[in-house]
């Protein structure tokens, strides 16, 4: 057997020659060059350097803001286990290596707009649950006073009810929700209207979700006997088993069906993947979604109108490999880019985010 041919092997020679940080497709090639000369984390060592949001720059300045990626450490309303509010922190640490460029669309959030890490909402009383749930109202209630698109990472799942709250400001929109379990039941848990087996019913009732463009996704377990609210209001729900029957493109169809084109907000709750697959969540159910599955139905949502986005309930303290902190990040990212397209359809315009001006 002979090796390559000069004229082979000359060929392959001139294809290795570059730098690292170097991409055949001149838009990404600008991009990283721009990075570079930015002083910005491209492959950032996940041990070193400030722990942001997908290397996006850490402002506490509102003004110059389009896609605010935002960490809601509450857990006082958690009905099980606790250890949610470590999960912005595990997050972030994850979150270092992936991205910024979507390997299937070639999007680019940090060229579409000005993404950055606002840090965490600080509760003044954080064992105190009508104060945070206040607290998280007023933030996004801002958010959406100045035109910013939200990503958000918990948390237990009741942070979503004022988050809804404050973008919706008494102008429903649609849901989208992957959960094992509906969040829909009716009157008080543990001493609180506010809690976290209640979080949507309560949503519907503020008038921050139209249940008649509300999808709830891959409940199952033992607290489906709770969750008559949300047939009876017009949700569409679909419990796991029916998941197995439909496949992921019957899923992907109903969501656009029953969202149409009109804002939506997307809720992504850890506990809707299957616990083999991501263990460090607040209640794990048996018999969920795999991650695989997950990232079809995000990108299945490419093009529609998502207003704001979270995951919640991300329970780092048992799962000490980073496996789930990990799955949480890379389907982040997936939700980023979804958010960051969106958001420039809707303005009509687009701005880049800058490192150098981080503040």
């Amino acid at each position: 057997m002979t090796g390559f041919s000069k004229e082979k092997r000359a060929r392959l020679e001139a294809l290795a020659k570059g730098e690292f940080l170097q991409s055949s497709d001149p838009r990404v090639d600008a991009f990283l060059k721009r990075m570079v000369a930015e002083n910005a984390p491209v492959f950032a060592d996940v041990y070193a350097g400030e722990m942001n949001f997908f290397n996006a720059p850490r402002r506490s300045n509102l003004d110059e803001v389009d896609l605010a990626c935002i960490g809601i450490p509450f857990e006082a309303s958690a009905p099980v286990r606790g250890g949610t509010r470590l999960g912005p922190r595990s997050f972030r640490e994850w979150s270092k290596v992936r991205g910024p460029v979507h390997d299937v669309w070639r999007t680019i959030p940090f060229e579409l707009l000005s993404m950055a890490d606002v840090g965490d909402i600080s509760f003044e009383s954080p064992h105190d649950v009508d104060s945070c749930i206040e607290t998280i109202r007023n933030t996004f209630a801002e958010f959406r006073r100045r035109g910013i698109t939200p990503y958000s990472v918990g948390g237990v799942h009741t942070m979503t009810h004022p988050i809804l709250s404050g973008l919706a400001s008494g102008e429903p929109i649609g849901l989208v929700q992957i959960d094992a379990h509906a969040d829909t039941a009716r009157g008080t848990f543990q001493g609180n209207r506010l809690n976290d087996c209640s979080v949507f019913l309560n949503a519907v009732l503020d008038e921050a979700v139209d249940p008649e463009r509300t999808i709830q996704i891959g409940m199952r377990g033992s607290l489906s006997p709770y969750w008559d609210f949300s047939r009876e209001a017009g949700m569409r729900l679909i419990p796991m088993h029916e998941v197995y029957e439909m496949g992921v493109k019957g899923v992907i169809a109903e969501i656009r069906r029953v969202i149409g084109d009109g804002p939506f907000y997307f809720t992504l709750d850890t506990d809707g993947i299957d616990a083999t697959y991501l263990p460090g969540t607040e209640l794990p159910e048996p018999f969920g979604f795999t991650t695989r599955e997950i990232v079809q139905i995000i990108r299945g949502m490419h093009g529609m109108n998502i207003v704001g986005a979270d995951i919640v309930e991300l329970c780092p303290p048992y799962d000490p490999n980073g496996i789930s902190a990990n799955i949480g990040a890379a389907l982040g990212f997936e939700t980023v880019c979804l958010l960051a397209e969106a958001h420039v359809r809707r303005r009509g315009q687009s701005r880049k985010t800058h490192w150098d001006k981080a503040r």
